[in-house]
């Protein structure tokens, strides 16, 4: 039994680990208000620091790693397999890592992409969001645009459901969380391609799944967009590794083979079972100082520029590369000079 409970708490802790970078990625791209923190609330990004170990446990350390993090609502939910979040982390052993071992000199760069970036299908032509591609024409394609649009190499992938909050959240029976602002979203995806009404009142909130869910997706609400989901889905997460943690092994331990379940069947990756606990035993090993964060947009690049097109039957707002449509010479080149100057 004892054994048994180690080995559910060991892939419990690695799954909760993947769960965890899909979220923390996107988040930590960018300043988070101190109002919307939590006092217990840290700064370390674990997440970066379990990947970049991945470099340094491998045969070869001197070897650099793509790693594709992609986010969609799942399954009953509207846009189901649209990828909203899509980051690409960099990962690479610097020469003073090679020389003194782990921990010393990786540095991770992360690359988020908008998901309103308009780009040509491969394999079929015509134009789509990037975000669409999945939905389209599965995982390999998306992958091969994102390499076309980083110039970068992709070695492994993980796709979560976002879904899965509201699960973990119901079987914990909640969260508190603090509000920072008022909330009153008229635009939030309902059932059959509706619209609905999402309100909520800022301060300390004690949220069931089902608003945690629409609290970490709703857009519509700020001057920062997107921006500021990400920092409720950094919060929110937050909160529920706390929880979740805190559980006892043993009068709890219905809840621990839920959750591991729930999180299971809500994740897909490539990564092996010895990657993924090298991953989550080596967790403290990276220095955050050398971790930056790069997100393609118009506001922060100036590499973009935004328009409308008409996508099928609807007049949708895109953007797209300001030296043209499907030319990313400029992207990749940023991005090449900020890997290099890291």
């Amino acid at each position: 039994m004892l054994k048994f409970l180690k080995t559910i708490g060991l892939a419990l802790s690695i799954l909760i680990g993947l769960f965890f970078l899909i979220q923390l990625i996107p988040a930590s791209s960018i300043e988070i208000s101190s109002e919307i923190e939590e006092p217990e609330m840290r700064k370390e990004i674990t997440i970066f620091k379990t990947l970049a170990s991945l470099v340094l446990n491998e045969k070869n350390k001197s070897t650099e790693k793509n790693i594709l993090v992609l986010g969609r609502p799942g399954k009953g939910y509207s846009g189901e397999n649209l990828t909203d979040t899509i980051i690409l982390v960099h990962l690479e052993p610097t020469k003073e890592s090679a020389k003194s071992g782990p921990a010393s000199g990786e540095k991770a760069t992360l690359i988020s992409l908008p998901r309103d970036l308009l780009v040509k299908i491969p394999y079929q032509g015509g134009l789509t969001k990037i975000n669409s591609l999945y939905n389209l024409i599965g995982l390999e394609g998306l992958k091969e645009k994102i390499e076309e649009i980083t110039d970068l190499s992709i070695d492994h992938y993980v796709l979560i459901d976002l879904a899965v909050v509201k699960e973990i959240i119901e079987l914990v029976d909640g969260v508190n969380v603090y509000v920072p602002q008022d909330i009153d979203d008229p635009y939030f995806p309902g059932p059959n391609y509706t619209y609905q009404a999402f309100v909520l009142k800022a301060g300390w909130r004690y949220l069931d799944g089902q608003t945690a869910l629409k609290y970490i997706r709703t857009r519509y609400t700020s001057p920062n967009g997107d921006f500021d989901r990400m920092a409720r889905q950094q919060q929110i997460i937050r909160l529920l590794k706390q929880k979740v943690l805190t559980l006892n092994p043993l009068w709890n331990f219905s809840t621990y083979l839920k959750i591991f379940n729930t999180l299971k069947s809500h994740i897909q990756t490539d990564l092996g079972l010895i990657e993924m606990k090298s991953l989550y035993q080596t967790a403290q090993e990276l220095d955050t100082n050398r971790i930056t964060h790069l997100v393609i947009d118009k506001k922060r690049t100036d590499l973009l520029i935004g328009g409308q097109v008409m996508l099928g039957q609807q007049l949708a707002s895109v953007i797209y590369p300001k030296a043209g449509q499907e030319d990313y010479s400029e992207i990749r080149e940023y991005i090449q000079e900020t890997i290099s100057n890291e």
